[in-house]
């Protein structure tokens, strides 16, 4: 499962928190994505990292008593994000249905994108996914 997690460490207890980051056998479910350093005081990170229970449980242990961290599971669309940048309907199209969405679903999907991408103007687009959103 996919997390992203949120650390802002307690700058008295840095020193603590990475001694004991390093102490100890790591899950072998814990794969490190992402470590992001945020702008800013109090230093803050983001860490996005796959893994199950084990991995969860240590990541509460290694982090939370060094500050505060906050995780939630979440789901990676990057491609969709990536396929609307470049405009793309057909890859759009192809992702949603390697992801198993059903076929009316996708239809629906591409009808909003393909209104947003045939008008005219930001304000036309948000006339038609409002229109879109009500059912017409």
């Amino acid at each position: 499962m996919l997390h992203h997690s949120t650390f802002r460490p307690d700058p008295a207890r840095i020193g603590e928190w990475l001694a004991c980051l390093w102490q100890g056998p790591a899950p072998a479910d814990l794969v490190i994505r992402q470590w992001l350093y945020l702008p800013g005081e109090p230093r803050g990170m983001i860490m996005m990292w796959e893994g199950g229970q084990e991995a969860e449980a240590f990541v509460e242990r290694a982090f939370g008593g060094f500050g505060e961290i906050e995780t939630h599971a979440v789901t990676d669309a990057t491609p969709g994000m990536a396929h609307a940048i470049a405009r793309d309907l057909e890859a759009f199209d192809a992702w949603m249905t390697e992801r198993g969405a059903p076929r009316a679903e996708i239809d629906r999907q591409l009808d909003l994108r393909r209104r947003g991408k045939l008008a005219a103007s930001q304000e036309a687009a948000a006339a038609e996914g409002k229109a879109w959103a009500a059912g017409n």
